[in-house]
């Protein structure tokens, strides 16, 4: 290893880095990436390259480690991770790329190999050929393709293989899906028993899909139609959102690149996490509490509904988002909201003077509603964690109810799909909490246009 130059100073060893270290969806590709970058910054090209093949890879990984075990002889299982990371990068480049020559491919993956002793090399150099050998072209979707050999790519193109790759989905549905789609077994499973396999797969595929960026426009200083003339002017094609709050951006971009998001026009939000506020909205002059507030998404629209007035207090149990909370209020032009340590919250209420009118749980959950957009997430869920994150909701809702008045509301909201988050907690939450009822629920399947997610207003009876 001392021969070797640190593997992060290299976009391929980067991506191999960041992946090794997000493997069990512990971390995030796109902020290990950011903290590498600032530590080592690669040139503009190198660092986009290492990004797309992190966030491809950890959006894939489950596919292409499937089509490498094909060519593997042994038991894919029992090789160690960092070679079988890098090898789905190398077969990445081979199969969902199109720009990447095959010897370029090939030849660094290799490389990078021989960091993990001679036996990993000539395993890596065997797989990859095996994969170049056996990889057809890239074809358009609609075509009636053996669903063994055929790779889905996206919505419009697909890449056929010579030999099988794939289990027969007529023989080993379940299979198929995990192989071709890249989601964990568990999940598979559950959504194809909850939504039958139709609809199953229109879920697991929107979880491939590069996600659409969504732009709340922010009312205090532009209209969607305000940031749609804008954009154009740029060049950057955009759409009305459905939702009419915002524009949809589908040619990829990052949202502090542009100008209406860096001069506080706008703020990147996804539509269907602007559901949430929108069961009840916050009134100008009213006292909102964001008790999961994050970096401060929702505690900004809601100060924009407010019209900037009134007093929004975002709150949080890691205490260093609520900086970037102030920062993006800062950028909208947005002064009610005060950010407060989550252990100060009681003495913050009292020192207001009144009730609270509305309380936001954004709650913290396994993210199955935005797969697309956080990838790695896939990877931490299990039905542990399902049972570990639903406690922790609950322990929140509890902090939510003792910090309510008489006329406070509180909306509950998550990124999941799964009703054990969703649908069972307002049903607990109603039955242990007299007084309470749930004036109305949504629920969200992900789709091209925005994330999934379910949310709940509960009112005092």
């Amino acid at each position: 290893m001392s021969n070797h130059r640190p593997l992060e100073e290299s976009a391929r060893g980067r991506a191999v880095s960041v992946l090794v270290e997000s493997y069990d969806g512990d971390a995030m590709c796109h902020d290990l990436l950011c903290d590498l970058q600032a530590e080592r910054p690669l040139s503009p090209a190198d660092e986009g390259l290492a990004a797309e093949l992190a966030i491809g890879v950890s959006r894939h990984r489950i596919t292409c480690e499937h089509i490498a075990s094909k060519f593997y002889r042994g038991r894919w299982e029992g090789v160690a991770v960092t070679q079988r990371v890098n090898i789905a990068v190398g077969i990445y480049q081979l199969c969902f790329l199109d720009r990447i020559p095959k010897y370029a491919a090939v030849d660094q993956t290799v490389r990078i190999a021989r960091r993990y002793g001679k036996g990993a090399t000539a395993v890596t150099n065997a797989i990859l050929r095996q994969v170049t050998e056996k990889r057809g072209h890239i074809v358009p979707r609609m075509g009636d393709y053996p669903p063994r050999r055929f790779l889905i790519l996206d919505s419009e193109r697909g890449r056929l293989f010579t030999d099988d790759v794939f289990p027969d989905p007529s023989r080993r549905l379940l299979d198929y899906l995990i192989a071709q789609y890249a989601h964990p077994s568990w999940l598979v499973e559950r959504w194809n028993r909850r939504f039958k396999t139709a609809l199953c797969r229109e879920v697991l595929e929107t979880g491939q899909r590069r996600p659409v960026l969504s732009l709340r426009a922010n009312h205090l200083r532009a209209t969607p139609g305000d940031l749609m003339e804008k954009l154009a002017a740029e060049s950057i094609d955009a759409e009305l959102a459905s939702d009419g709050e915002g524009v949809l951006i589908r040619e990829t971009a990052s949202a502090m690149d542009l100008a209406v998001v860096r001069d506080g026009l706008s703020q990147p939000q996804d539509t269907t996490a602007r559901v949430a506020l929108g069961l009840r909205p916050p009134k100008p002059g009213e006292f909102l509490i964001d008790l999961c507030a994050g970096v401060g998404t929702k505690s900004t629209q809601a100060a924009e509904m407010m019209a900037n007035r009134g007093t929004v207090i975002a709150t949080d149990d890691n205490s260093e988002k609520l900086e970037s909370v102030m920062t993006a209020a800062g950028r909208l032009g947005i002064d009610i909201i005060k950010t407060v340590p989550l252990g100060e919250i009681d003495d913050a209420i009292k020192n207001a003077g009144r009730e609270p009118d509305l309380i936001l749980v954004d709650a913290p959950c396994l993210n199955t509603g935005v797969l697309a957009r956080r990838p790695e997430a896939r990877y931490r869920a299990g039905q542990r964690a399902l049972t570990d994150i639903a406690e922790l909701q609950r322990e929140i809702l509890s902090h939510a109810v003792s910090l309510s008045g008489s006329k406070t509301s509180i909306i509950y909201s998550t990124c999941s799909l799964e009703k054990e988050e969703n649908e069972d907690q307002a049903a607990w939450f109603v039955e242990n909490n007299d007084g309470w009822q749930a004036r109305e629920q949504r629920f969200t399947l992900p789709s091209t246009d925005h994330d999934g997610g379910y949310a709940v207003h509960f009112i005092r009876i």
